[in-house]
């Protein structure tokens, strides 16, 4: 076997090696990396007696966007401050009685456990009950032990944000729109296929529950990165609009796309279809195309004229709607113009009715952050 036949070996073992570690991995391994080692020495000069929990935590802190490492330093401070001073409390009642450890030991890993089910952000109160309690069993200052903890998880904390914001920085707000641009690329496709559906052009049902899935998932990313949007905006690290809006909207045109699809299964009458398709297609083309032009804007590319897009959608949505209602009062489709005919006709004015609305606020919504965003830059 020649070298040249190994030739595309390398390219594909490439391209899986892509997929599996993107840019923004490697941003986060940097980040992590420099984080700990800075611990390490900030926990090394200063003689810790558990310097490790100060580089455990820096490197727990730094997450992918600045908003995900502040609360995730956020909450490990709450955690260990309520932690330590419930563990602190219960040492100092014990005062080296094995009995009375054992029972404020059970009380206090029942406050905190109890605490931290309530509230995520003290999920690490209970370990540092455990630690303040157990570690050291022959310590008799509990309260220096649980001051120690404290100091070094405030360390690893403050280091870890530091490197979340000083080295290769991540917004959230740019880690959500690619998976709204997800979900637009995914909606237009389903209108499509449930065109094709109402025209008797075919429905391939395995592929529309492939596309929902898709779509549903890009939401529900999109949904967990608001939070973190949110807590950047709480921390003073961006003045950005809320982008909450921008995924409510994509949600919506989504839930007007599937009033499409839940009659796309059954095919109108052919006479109806004769009439309706050239409209129907031409609006779900503008359609398809505004939301191709907002996903673009949404991955970051410098956006196109809107206003002509809008002007395309309306006067196609309007053109489908006319034509619907010339239909629906033709004497001589009255025959055919009935039943699963008759909704399915409807139901396609009225989710492209919707989708053009909702695409209208997507985009305004959209504009009012990248306003705000390009101040931030």
């Amino acid at each position: 076997m020649s070298s040249s036949d190994n030739a595309p070996a390398p390219s594909g073992f490439k391209a899986r090696l892509a997929g599996l570690v993107s840019p923004a991995h490697l941003k986060v391994g940097l980040r992590a990396a420099v984080a700990g080692l800075a611990a390490y020495g900030i926990a090394y000069g200063l003689a810790l007696p558990n310097g490790y929990w100060a580089v455990l935590s820096a490197v727990v802190v730094v997450q992918s966007t600045i908003g995900a490492s502040l609360k995730a330093a956020l909450d490990r401070a709450l955690g260990t401050l309520v932690g330590g001073a419930v563990g602190v409390a219960a040492a100092v009642i014990a005062d080296g009685s094995l009995s009375l450890t054992v029972l404020t030991f059970a009380i206090a890993a029942f406050v905190t456990a109890t605490v931290s089910a309530r509230s995520a952000s003290f999920r690490l109160a209970p370990a540092t009950v455990v630690i303040v309690l157990l570690a050291d069993p022959g310590n008799h200052e509990p309260w220096l032990a649980g001051l120690h903890r404290v100091f070094e998880i405030g360390v690893g904390g403050v280091v870890g944000m530091l490197a979340a914001v000083l080295i290769v920085p991540e917004r959230a707000l740019f880690r959500l729109f690619p998976h709204c641009a997800k979900a637009l690329r995914v909606s237009a496709r389903l209108l499509e296929l449930g065109r094709d559906g109402l025209l008797g052009r075919g429905l391939d049902p395995g592929e529309l529950d492939r596309l929902n899935s898709g779509a549903r998932a890009a939401l529900r990313a999109a949904d967990a990165r608001i939070a973190e949007a949110r807590t950047e905006r709480a921390g003073g690290f961006v003045s950005h609009a809320d982008p909450a809006p921008v995924v409510r909207n994509c949600r919506r045109l989504w839930h007007s796309v599937i009033i499409l699809l839940r009659v796309a299964d059954q095919p109108m009458a052919a006479p109806v279809v004769e009439r309706i398709a050239p409209v129907l297609d031409a609006a779900v083309a503008a359609l398809a195309a505004q939301m191709e032009a907002l996903a673009v804007r949404l991955d970051g590319a410098a956006p196109a004229d809107a206003a002509d897009g809008a002007a395309a959608v309306a006067a196609a949505v309007v053109a489908l709607e006319t034509q619907a209602e010339q239909l629906s009062t033709d004497p001589a489709l009255a025959d055919v113009l009935r039943g699963d005919t008759l909704a399915a006709l409807f139901a396609a004015v009225t989710a492209c009715g919707q989708a053009r609305e909702n695409l209208e606020e997507l985009a305004a919504r959209l504009a009012e952050v990248e306003g705000e965003a390009a101040q931030d830059d």
